[in-house]
């Protein structure tokens, strides 16, 4: 399989770094994936043309790494004779320290928040907490499973790979219908809708098509029967969609807060510190995570089924979190 000029850079780089003197073109060429060996079974001719060759595509990719700012350095050295060597000093290498303001290290959080729970989690919020050391903010009480009801889970990940392989899952899925139960499901599509998670495919057991909601599938998901079982249709019953509930909200937003709700409303009226803004949604269930995401920044004063779902998800919010 062929080898993109990406990923051959990239090679060449980790090869350089680990490099403990340094590294000659013939060693490059022999050990970097992407650069054509030599074969003993060329002649003269084909062995002259394909040095040359690499040497061309070498030239070009040490200047683009040098242009890149990656330090390639030239060794020479009387020891090697006319014999030259390339290596990366890891010291020069050194990105230099990152700063970043309130709002990118806000913007990061929700990119934490949105991976916990999947194989990049606790990579993430490593990084997260590397990144925000510098911060003079005084840390906030943590309210697992209040600001979002839509990160990506490790069931998303795992029914995304059932798609792909077309292969069958079981979970245990919590229905406000009919309680707790165990479906087989044939995946077919992941959708986002509101702001939350849906999968779309063929119930097993009741043969038929349902949809299911990722954040109410509980434990883990397990892959079941063959790869290749079934084909998706290809076009989905418009009634599996999710279905948005239009309406209009009243918020109450402290100033300087909130600006992307602001943006998506009209200022009405002011109650103290307080102002007042009208906003329209399509999902309620995301504008209530958005205004619990705000921290206390933001408060649901209408209709009253928003109102009393963001108390509701706080205060169990709240009890998670106190044990």
């Amino acid at each position: 399989m062929a080898v993109s000029a990406e990923e051959r850079l990239l090679n060449l780089i980790i090869a350089l770094m680990h490099s403990r003197v340094r590294m000659t073109k013939d060693e490059i060429r022999a050990s970097v994936e992407g650069y054509d060996r030599d074969d003993p079974s060329w002649d003269e001719a084909t062995s002259k043309r394909r040095k040359a060759t690499f040497e061309r595509m070498f030239e070009r990719d040490k200047d683009k790494l040098r242009r890149l700012g990656v330090p390639v350095v030239t060794v020479r050295h009387q020891a090697y004779g006319d014999d030259i060597g390339y290596r990366i000093d890891p010291a020069q290498a050194k990105l230099p320290p990152l700063d970043f303001t309130a709002a990118e290290r806000a913007v990061l959080a929700l990119a934490a928040d949105y991976w916990h729970g999947v194989t990049l989690g606790d990579d993430a919020r490593q990084a997260l907490v590397k990144a925000a050391s510098a911060s003079t903010h005084a840390p906030a009480e943590a309210l697992p499973f209040a600001a979002l009801s839509t990160r990506l889970t490790d069931a998303t990940a795992l029914v995304l790979e059932a798609i792909q392989l077309r292969q069958a899952v079981t979970f245990e899925y919590a229905s406000a219908s009919s309680g707790t139960a165990t479906r087989q499901v044939q995946p077919w599509k992941i959708l986002l809708s509101g702001g939350a998670e849906y999968l779309i495919g063929h119930d097993v057991d009741r043969d038929a098509p349902r949809t299911f909601r990722l954040s109410r599938v509980l434990g883990e998901v397990s892959l079941n029967g063959e790869p290749g079982a079934f084909t998706p249709p290809g076009d989905i019953d418009a009634a599996l969609l999710p279905n948005a509930h239009p309406g209009t909200a009243r918020l109450a937003i402290r100033p300087e807060a909130a600006h992307a709700l602001r943006s998506r409303g009209t200022v009405v009226d002011t109650d103290g510190d307080w102002d007042i803004v009208q906003i329209d949604y399509r999902h309620l269930d995301q504008l209530r995570d958005e205004v619990l995401a705000r921290g206390g920044a933001v408060r649901a004063l209408e209709p009253q089924e928003l109102a009393d779902a963001v108390r509701a998800h706080a205060r169990a919010a709240l009890e998670v979190a106190r044990g």
